[in-house]
Parts: C-alpha cells; structure tokens; sequence
C-alpha cells in the first residue's frame, strides 16, 4: 500500500481536517452574523454536521472564533510572504505583501456590518494568535528586506517599521477598501525607495 494511501486513511488527520473544515466554514458565519448572532447551531450548519460534531473539536464560541481566526491569519500570512518571492519589481512585491497581509483582511471587515464586534471578539478571544502571527510577517519581511536590498541596516531596519506600523495609521480615519489599497501601494513604493539602490 502506498504511503499516500495509508496517510488518508490515517485518523489523525481525519479529524484534523474535519476541525479545519468546521473553523474555516465559521468565517463566512461569522463575518454575515457577528461574534454574537452567531451559534454554535449557526457553524454546524454551515459546516454540514451536527451541533455535537462541532462540540467534539471545540469547547464553545469562542473556541471557534479563535480557530476561524488563526485560519484567516495563517492564510493571510502565507499569501503576504509568497507575494515576496514574485519575480517583479520590488515596489511590486513589498506591495503585494501588504496587500495580502492587510489589505485583504480590511477589506473583509469593511464588508460586514460587524467588523467592530468582530475585531472585538479578535481582542478578547485571539490575541495571542494574532501576536504571532504577526512575529511570522513582521519575520518573514524582515528576512526579504535584508536578503533582497543591499541598503544598510539602519535603512532596512526603518523600510521594515516602516511597512509593519505604519498600515494601522492609514487606516485610522476608516477609509474606504479601495482608498485604503490604494495608501498602501504608496507605502510600498516608499518603503522600495528608501531601501533600493
């Protein structure tokens, strides 16, 4: 029997893709209802399994909201650092990493209704989880930022700031998605030119 095989059938990763399934199926409910119009009963459905299936992988609400969570950050994250690795312009790059990594995230906030309860339930349920996954961005840039310029430190070092701190003030007075995409392009560009040659 093949290794392929065997592992389909191991049930370890079964129920870890059952779990998977459930938080990353929480999202949308979350996002259409609000941490709190949404129940248990509301995920399971949107899972297609039973209130007891849910209940077998997390222990409540706000179980589920952490793991919704943490999936949006981990894909947010992985696309942020895939778009580094592009072959374009570096300008490009830096700014299809915040595109990924903030944009797309605020946009999907703007979209609800309860993009304020929701960042809320963030705080109090997964702050920790956002904690690291910012360490892995922030990392991840830094890495990028060193390996692809050849700025001195101290220039590499603020390009980094730069980039991290400085989405949350452009959006601070509650732009627009398209408005606050397009603030982040102009980081970008100015990020690329204090770092490239």
């Amino acid at each position: 029997m093949c290794q392929a095989v065997r592992m389909s059938h191991d049930p370890t990763l079964v129920l870890q893709g059952r779990a998977d399934a459930i938080r990353r199926d929480a999202i949308d409910v979350f996002a259409a209802q609000g941490y709190r119009g949404t129940s248990m009963a509301d995920i399971a459905s949107a899972a297609g399994v039973s209130r007891q299936t849910v209940y077998q992988y997390f222990d409540n609400r706000a179980a589920v909201f952490r793991a919704a969570f943490q999936a949006l950050l981990e894909d947010a994250t992985d696309a942020a650092l895939e778009a580094l690795e592009s072959d374009a312009a570096l300008a490009e790059r830096l700014d299809g990493y915040l595109q990924r990594y903030k944009g797309d995230g605020y946009e999907r906030l703007a979209s609800t209704p309860f993009g304020a309860e929701l960042t809320e339930a963030r705080l109090e349920f997964a702050a920790d989880v956002a904690d690291a996954a910012f360490g892995r961005a922030r990392s991840g840039l830094r890495d990028f930022v060193h390996a692809a310029t050849a700025a001195n430190e101290e220039q590499r070092e603020s390009a980094v700031d730069l980039l991290i701190l400085g989405p949350t003030g452009l959006g601070g007075d509650n732009p627009a998605p398209a408005d606050y995409r397009r603030r982040l392009t102009a980081l970008a560009t100015a990020a690329a030119m204090l770092i490239e040659p």
